[in-house]
């Protein structure tokens, strides 16, 4: 076997703009492709989808087929054939063998092959609109994978597309043959359009015809690998055999994995179901919420990570299903999230499925395969939902919260061992609307996690992992280091402090996009040192552009100001042990990571006095005055409705005064954000202020035994509820009670009783004149 690097294989001249753009896209995804030394990979394939006694039977009354010379029915020249009867020949012969074999009419009309010679083949909607490809030959496929191609806008439809295409059939006849290597690039482009529209795809298969030889080409998440000529008129079993493993009734042998099926009709995709494993390896189906992954990473080569939205079928809970290729050689990431299980702020794992297959056993390689080839494992997680990316945010406090919790979620995992490595702003995403503190922003995606080595360390820094506009400055100078330092907990702290950059400088406080700034334009256009050179000096610099300072309150600035100031003294530490390499350099970094606990409470810290001068400020805002009682907060309003007001309390059922839940006085819960603030012992905990839990009859009791003198002034007399429902105080049901002993312990505020709650806001109403 040879490999042959895709980024220095010749290339052709072209006289078709779109087919160069469509060169530039998919040799860098390419890799090294692996030239196959002799046809034993094409002939070991599919057997069992016919055998050679049923092949020669097929052979010996086939009219395409001459018994007596061994030689298929094809012109022995082409030079005097239109451009029509070129395809044709061809066309006959394969079609000839897949209605064959496949006799059953039902096979018959979901697997035909067409001459798609002259028939533009639309590619995928992120790919630039003018690219079209034209495969010579297709198997036009029906199936639980397969749909008819997206009509385009006021377009009309396509009868065929890549969408709904099994395999392609590429012909050029002698004197005509390109290259090999563009061969492989061209029917490359084709692989890579149906691994897009055929999200399941695991891999894909494509024949390359030159008049009596054939060449396979194999495509997967490794990369390629093709074959030697066939000669079809030699090896005819050979070549009945690919081309019915291009046109299989069965997906398996297609490329497609059928533990993703949709449901199909009019020709388009209307539902579907996943199929995997639950924790005790039991299958378990899950209904898709939508027939498209919401996330895919379109890639021929590589992890190639497809998400998906399922519903848990028993309790209808709404789960995320990861599929992906991770490298052979390392941890699945599976076994980090196993030790992420019961962290607030980082991803939950479901289930699992480790080992869904190898590209190895894909291309017959076994346990001996080529030295350049990097075997890849596919698997499958189902994890817990959480919200949308973190640029969704829509207040400034809710950026925070979500960036304090994603810090804190790094920091328990780095506790027990995993350290994440890839921290960017597709990776921290916002917790559900209804999440409680610590799950206000989760930590996603630990494919590149690792641990540490016996020496203590992790891995080198690697400028290969991550995204360049989110990577440390250590990470960015090991591109041109020989020996770079280890990546460690403070280069992902880093990667923090960039995420939040990128949104002070692209958005408000309120989540609206504006114009990039240049800062970002610059880090995205360079790599390596110059990008570090950049961000070293983004850290010393104290200037804040005025259009960013304006669009953000002060709290905001002060934890972003804050984390820089945090940062800058470790980065010019570890940027003096990178250029000086002193002896006791190791020494030092084992310092800094034994401080790590340390290094994280700080960057909390800022965070949670950041979130503290924001809710500070909503209180200050919430202070107003209030015309009418339709301009009252929700919690006062409907205080007002149960409690004070007649005309609806009296409209609410019985079961209404029966609901249940916790309750503060407001100036209570100012009281305690001021003490949070001024106690050192609050920093980095999470705290709940409550003064009890009540049901709504007990505040209307409260209200009905003030002294008359106040009842008297009411606009309208009090109502009076259901008294009977707290007739029996023992018996009463509380659906929701928060401890409280470490507030008291750390705050010890003093709360308001119900009794001076009440009395205050009936004093407040009447002096409004309601």
């Amino acid at each position: 076997m040879r490999t042959r690097s895709s980024s220095k294989r010749h290339k052709a001249a072209s006289s078709n703009d779109d087919l160069d753009e469509q060169k530039e896209l998919v040799l860098p995804e390419l890799g090294e492709v692996i030239e196959l030394e002799d046809n034993s990979f094409a002939r070991s394939l599919y057997h069992d989808l016919a055998s050679d006694f049923a092949i020669d039977a097929f052979l010996k009354k086939c009219r395409f087929f001459c018994v007596t010379e061994r030689r298929w029915k094809l012109p022995r020249s082409y030079t005097k054939l239109i451009d029509t009867n070129f395809y044709t020949p061809f066309c006959n012969v394969i079609s000839s063998i897949v209605k064959h074999f496949w006799r059953d009419a039902s096979v018959q009309k979901a697997r035909q092959v067409v001459d798609t010679h002259s028939t533009d083949l639309r590619h995928s909607k992120d790919d630039p609109p003018s690219h079209r490809s034209r495969p010579s030959l297709v198997v036009k496929a029906e199936g639980p994978s397969f749909q008819h191609p997206t009509a385009t806008l006021g377009g009309k439809p396509s009868k065929i597309g890549f969408s709904n295409v099994a395999g392609c059939i590429e012909i050029q006849v002698d004197g005509d043959e390109l290259p090999v290597s563009e061969q492989l690039v061209r029917v490359a482009i084709y692989a890579r359009q149906l691994f897009i529209h055929q999200p399941n795809r695991r891999f894909v298969r494509v024949l390359f015809l030159t008049g009596q030889y054939l060449r396979l080409f194999h495509f997967d998440r490794s990369g390629a690998q093709y074959t030697p000529s066939i000669d079809i008129n030699k090896d005819p079993n050979a070549f009945v055999r690919l081309v019915l493993g291009l046109s299989s009734p069965n997906e398996s042998d297609i490329g497609l994995d059928p533990s993703i099926q949709w449901r199909v009709a009019n020709g388009r995709k209307v539902g579907g179901a996943l199929i995997t494993r639950d924790t005790s390896n039991a299958e378990i189906a899950y209904p898709l919420l939508n027939v498209d992954p919401f996330f895919c990473r379109n890639n021929i080569r590589g992890r190639c990570t497809t998400c998906w939205r399922v519903s848990d079928p028993v309790n209808g809970e709404e789960l995320l299903v990861k599929d992906s290729w991770r490298a052979g050689h390392s941890v699945s990431e599976y076994a980090h999230l196993q030790e992420a299980l019961g962290i607030p702020g980082v991803v939950q794992m479901v289930s699992h499925e480790p080992n869904r297959g190898q590209t190895k056993e894909l291309r017959g390689f076994g346990n001996v395969f080529p030295g350049d080839f990097e075997n890849r494992v596919e698997t499958r997680l189902v994890m817990k939902c959480h919200g949308g990316p973190i640029v969704e945010f829509t207040s400034a406090k809710q950026l925070l919260g979500a960036l304090r919790d994603a810090i804190a979620g790094h920091k328990r995992l780095f506790k027990k061992g995993p350290l994440h490595r890839d921290v960017s702003i597709q990776n921290v995403v916002l917790g559900k609307p209804e999440a409680e503190p610590g799950d206000w922003g989760v930590l996603i995606d630990l494919d590149m996690a690792t641990r540490r080595g016996e020496d203590g360390f992790h891995p080198p820094t690697d400028w290969r992992i991550g995204i360049p506009l989110y990577q440390s400055i250590m990470v960015l100078s090991s591109k041109s280091l020989s020996q770079p330092l280890p990546h460690d907990h403070l280069d992902d702290l880093e990667s923090f402090l960039y995420i939040l950059t990128h949104i002070l400088y692209s958005y408000d406080c309120n989540g609206a996009l504006h114009e990039a700034d240049d800062l970002l334009t610059r880090w995205d256009d360079c790599s390596g040192t110059l990008a570090a050179d950049l961000k070293e000096c983004f850290l010393a610099r104290q200037f804040l552009p005025k259009k960013i300072s304006m669009r953000w309150p002060a709290a905001s600035l002060d934890v972003f100001r804050g984390f820089k100031d945090f940062i800058l003294p470790i980065v010019d530490q570890k940027v003096a042990i990178m250029l000086a390499q002193p002896e006791d350099g190791p020494e030092i970094l084992k310092a800094l990571m034994l401080n790590a606990e340390h290094h994280y409470d700080e960057v909390i810290q800022l965070f949670d006095t950041g979130i503290a001068a924001l809710e500070k400020e909503d209180l200050k805002a919430a202070v107003q005055e209030i015309s009418s009682t339709s301009a009252l907060n929700t919690s006062l309003k409907a205080w007002y409705d149960f409690v004070y007001s007649p005309s609806t309390s009296s409209a609410k059922p019985k079961e209404a005064f029966e609901v249940s839940n916790s309750w503060v006085d407001v100036r209570d819960l100012a009281d305690a954000h001021v003490l949070a603030l001024e106690k050192e012992e609050a920093g980095g905990e999470r705290i709940i202020v409550t003064e009890g839990v009540y049901i709504w009859q007990e505040w209307l009791d409260t209200a009905n035994a003030l002294p008359s003198s106040l009842v008297e002034k009411t606009s309208n007399p009090l109502p009076k509820g259901f008294p009977e429902n707290t007739a029996q105080p023992q018996n009463l049901t509380f659906k929701v009670k928060y401890d409280t002993a470490k507030e008291q312990r750390i705050l010890g505020v003093k709360y308001r009783t119900k009794e001076e709650t009440t009395r205050d806001t009936v004093e407040d109403f009447v002096r409004r004149g309601w």
